[in-house]
């Protein structure tokens, strides 16, 4: 007989709701400041501040919402619903690193290798923290389950 730990009890929602909001600042807050970075990087190279920052505000509010709903989906063993929101995470993540190739001249190799260098930087860092979170996530919800399988 399989346990099914319910999800929807107030509690775990209001959890993962505040879990949410506050990966939403953090990711917010990371799109300003990383504006700020590229601006300074890349500005003198044709890159449009204000274009970025709308590009990297836009894919910011998407990955606040899909990551958290990835998370929660891997936490659940719902792995289509988590591959798609992977995939669209992914989307969100990449959208403003391609305009920063798109929307410069023509950048310095040096400059093209330390780009890329932080975007693989910053999607490794991304990956492992989400795959903690999930860890986590299923860990707590292991241990839940044990409790319902102990009152039983």
């Amino acid at each position: 007989m399989s346990l099914k730990l319910h999800h929807h009890d107030p509690e775990t929602l209001q959890r993962r709701r505040r879990l949410s909001r506050t990966w939403a600042v953090i990711v917010v807050g990371w799109s300003l400041i990383r504006t700020a970075i590229v601006w300074a990087a890349v500005g003198d190279y044709g890159l449009n501040p204000w274009i970025y920052l709308g590009l990297d505000l836009v894919s910011a509010t998407v990955d606040a919402i899909t990551t958290p709903r990835m998370v929660i989906s891997f936490i659940d063993d719902h792995y289509k619903k988590a591959v798609y929101w992977a995939i669209i995470s992914l989307a969100a993540f990449i959208v403003p690193d391609i305009y920063i190739f798109l929307g410069t001249r023509a950048l310095p190799r040096r400059l093209v290798f330390i780009v890329v260098a932080i975007i693989g930087l910053t999607l490794v860092v991304g990956v492992v923290g989400v795959t903690r979170k999930i860890q986590q996530g299923r860990t707590q919800r292991a241990a839940a389950l044990a409790v319902l399988a102990s009152q039983t």
